[in-house]
């Protein structure tokens, strides 16, 4: 059996972010999935806050914001207390400011820093 989940993409502004998420997410409705880095190349990030209604299945929603990796990323720990792990995992695998993120949960001080970066030498 192949499974098809249908996405539903929203593309938003970083400055944007975190009122969209707070505007849409219901937790007796949504459960919040991961936040996942995609590196587009040229110093770009795409970063996706994933969703899933309960329920239902094969339906997921993102939250999809393009930027650079100077960027500071704003955390939703207040809408969504659990995705601590996902932004401290964003920080130390691309290397990226996660508004109120630890690093070196993830990666060891002596590994190489930010391993999911394509310039990253592993």
């Amino acid at each position: 059996m192949t499974i098809n989940p249908e996405f539903q993409i929203v593309e938003v502004e970083l400055d944007q972010i975190v009122e969209e998420i707070r505007n849409f997410y219901k937790p007796e409705k949504w459960h919040f999935i991961t936040i996942n880095g995609t590196d587009l190349g040229d110093g770009k990030l795409q970063i996706d806050w994933f969703f899933s209604p309960y329920g239902q299945k094969n339906i997921v929603k993102s939250f999809r914001v393009v930027v650079g990796y100077d960027a500071k990323i704003p955390s939703i720990l207040e809408i969504v207390p659990s995705a601590w792990l996902a932004e401290w995992e964003l920080a130390d695998m691309f290397g990226v400011e996660v508004e109120g993120a630890s690093r070196g949960v993830f990666v060891a001080p002596d590994a190489p820093q930010a391993p999911l970066r394509q310039e990253t030498k592993l």
